[in-house]
């Protein structure tokens, strides 16, 4: 049997602040165990609470902001994983198509879920006859169990602050426009509003700034258009990067790998592979 490509892993911290923005080639599922902070996903900002299950999808910008102790348990698993643990009566693919969704959860269920988490954690694959065998029968347990929950998920109830308000239409404005020079002259012009202003709110409302947004969200662009075979050069253009250099170096810096070798292994990935037949 082939090893299963995921990890999972309970986390604890008295404060916990992701340094940044970020994307990933992979599913995560986050089952919080404390109330403490909120997660930006996309456009939106969602509570992070005790009782609440969250589905994190392949590509999707996000970054968790914890104003507490936070303890949450998180797996992070491969489409090609979901793919090859599925049959025809049991698809896990289904659940995963959309970029976000929560559901919320009885005692029963978190119990469960903790319980099965907790298992899967326990049982890591250490080499020993039958781990692997133990570790495959917990995850599949755990998705099994997790299957009818995120059938009935949705996106959430957003947080609803004053300073988010505010910056909800610069966020559209933002993703609507990631192909022209941006700027905070230009938004801040653009919006009627100071550029310390636009600094503050957007800072308060994402946990994050402007530009950082920018950029992260120039460098997921580029990624979904190298992933349906676009060029290089024309990914950076049709991304908002006027210089190719200045394009190739960060899209390095923010996934560790060139847009040229990151067309050329998801091309021969598995993934493309499935779309072709």
């Amino acid at each position: 049997m082939t090893p299963v490509d995921f990890h999972v892993q309970l986390s604890q911290n008295d404060t916990w602040s992701m340094s940044r923005l970020h994307f990933h080639d992979f599913f995560e599922l986050m089952l919080p165990l404390t109330s403490s902070g909120n997660i930006f996903v996309n456009d939106q900002v969602y509570p992070l609470e005790r009782g609440m299950l969250y589905l994190i999808g392949e590509n999707t910008l996000h970054r968790t902001i914890a104003t507490g102790f936070h303890s949450r348990y998180i797996l992070h698993i491969s489409r090609k994983a979901l793919r090859e643990l599925s049959t025809p009566q049991t698809d896990f693919i289904q659940f995963t198509r959309q970029p976000f969704c929560c559901a919320t959860l009885d005692e029963k269920q978190l119990g469960d879920l903790s319980e099965s988490f907790q298992a899967l954690s326990r049982n890591e694959n250490d080499g020993s006859f039958g781990s692997d065998l133990r570790q495959t029968i917990s995850l599949m347990e755990l998705l099994i169990r997790l299957a009818p929950i995120l059938k009935l998920s949705n996106t959430g109830e957003t947080v609803r602050n004053k300073d988010f308000l505010r910056i909800a239409p610069i966020l559209d404005y933002i993703q609507e426009n990631l192909t022209e020079q941006l700027t905070l002259d230009q938004i801040s012009s653009k919006f009627f509003i100071s550029k310390h202003y636009l600094c503050r709110i957007f800072k308060s409302a994402t946990g994050f700034s402007v530009m950082e947004y920018i950029i992260h969200s120039r460098v997921l662009r580029a990624r979904q258009l190298l992933q349906e075979g676009i060029s290089v050069q024309q990914a950076g253009e049709l991304s908002g990067f006027s210089d190719n250099s200045h394009f190739i170096r960060t899209f390095g810096n923010l996934t560790g790998t060139s847009p040229g070798r990151y067309a050329k292994e998801y091309q021969s990935s598995d993934q493309i592979q499935m779309k072709k037949k």
